[in-house]
């Protein structure tokens, strides 16, 4: 069987205009009208393929085979649909309508095998609005409950209760782990490394784990022109010297995988003729390595605290976050190198360092990864690209995969 690769591409041109910075990248955050317009597109195509259709309580989307049986198990295949602000037009939504046109392609040929087959789609992934990622998949898993839908909340105070206009979660929002055979997410890679290796598919090993600090560096505010440079206890100068130090202590990862980042800041009292009082900041240190992300980390901890002591500045550390990384599962990995072989694919066996969905998943069940390169390693911005015959090319593999397991 072969994917109609115009038509997927077609797809994917038709909802990169659903944003809300048209010419500046895709803006579609969950539950939001453009958010609305995209599940509108997906579900009238798998309505026109006869697909049966089940939203749950946070959004998240499964669409079922129309020759699927209750005795099958299924395959589940799929990602998310939102984006980060000023985004790009691929990540997330290629693996989604990727497996739409599984979906479609194996409806056309009256297929039917061994296991059925699904496509999920996954609400809140990025967590633009919550700051949460992978949320749509940690309620399904039970990792958030109900009382998470009153603790996530958007800039403005509204939380995911209110989005979601319900009193309460049902029992059924937990997947039925029993019922599924496997999970396969396609995505673009988001780094530079089949780009510039020039291999076309990615079969992913692990997917990272990650810790994440929130650091609160005090200094004196006082004033900018009046103090001199040697009376001064600036709070910010001192948190360029920690998230220097932290990129100069994991930039010594002889495996060269550890990355360290410092992604969101706030100043006070962030005048420009006032020196800064205080500064917040988070630190999040990625691997697939658990123990080589605490080591770095506290390595860099230990750092920082030294530094602010020398700044005669004070500083304060609050664990944010953590997830440990995920080894997906070998036989699958395994038995998708040889679809890659049989297929005379090159193909690249290598860690995701970004957190996915099937993450989340690949504890229950039996879980698998594929790459597609991103054109030099860009993501998350409007730059993000990925050749046409890579995005037809990944696609085709997936459903070669998918076809190979169902048989």
């Amino acid at each position: 069987m072969v994917i109609n690769g115009e038509r997927l591409i077609s797809h994917l041109k038709d909802v990169r205009e659903f944003t809300d910075t048209p010419g500046n990248g895709v803006t579609r955050f969950s539950y939001s009208e453009n958010d609305s317009k995209v599940r509108e597109y997906i579900l009238d195509k798998a309505r026109s393929a006869g697909c049966s259709i089940e939203t749950d309580a946070v959004g998240n989307i499964r669409l079922g085979l129309k020759n699927n049986t209750d005795s099958q198990k299924i395959i589940v295949c799929g990602s998310h649909i939102d984006t980060v602000r000023n985004g790009g037009w691929l990540d997330g939504i290629y693996g989604s309508l990727s497996s739409l046109e599984v979906m479609l392609t194996l409806s056309e040929n009256s297929y039917s095998g061994r296991y059925g087959f699904e496509t999920v789609i996954f609400a809140e992934e990025e967590g633009s609005n919550f700051g949460s990622t992978m949320t749509g998949s940690k309620f399904i898993t039970g990792i958030y409950g109900d009382e998470d839908l009153d603790r996530l909340k958007d800039d403005s105070g509204r939380t995911l209760r209110e989005y979601l206009s319900i009193d309460s979660l049902p029992d059924d929002i937990i997947w039925d782990f029993d019922r599924y055979r496997a999970m396969f997410e396609l995505h673009i890679e988001q780094g530079p490394v089949l780009d510039r290796e020039n291999i076309p598919i990615g079969i992913i090993n692990a997917v990272f784990g990650m810790r994440t600090v929130e650091i609160t560096v005090t200094g004196v505010g006082n004033h900018a022109g009046a103090t001199p440079m040697s009376e001064r206890f600036d709070a910010l100068s001192a948190a360029a010297l920690c998230i220097l130090s932290a990129e100069k202590i994991v930039s010594e990862d002889p495996d060269r995988r550890t990355v360290a980042t410092a992604g969101k800041m706030s100043i006070s009292p962030n005048c420009s003729n006032v020196i800064p009082e205080s500064v917040t900041f988070t630190l999040e240190i990625r691997d697939s390595d658990i123990h080589k992300i605490d080591s770095y980390m506290e390595k860099v901890l230990d750092e920082i605290r030294n530094i602010c002591a020398d700044r005669k500045c004070t500083v304060s550390i609050r664990e944010h976050s953590k997830g440990a990384p995920v080894i997906l599962n070998e036989d699958i990995r395994k038995r998708m190198i040889k679809t890659a072989q049989k297929k005379n694919l090159t193909y690249k066996v290598m860690d995701s360092g970004a957190v996915h969905d099937a993450a989340m998943i690949a504890p229950h069940i039996d879980t698998g990864m594929i790459f597609v390169p991103s054109i030099e390693g860009r993501s998350h911005v409007p730059f993000e690209d990925t050749k046409t015959e890579d995005l037809v090319t990944g696609a085709q593999f997936l459903l070669d995969v998918i076809t190979g397991e169902m048989e």
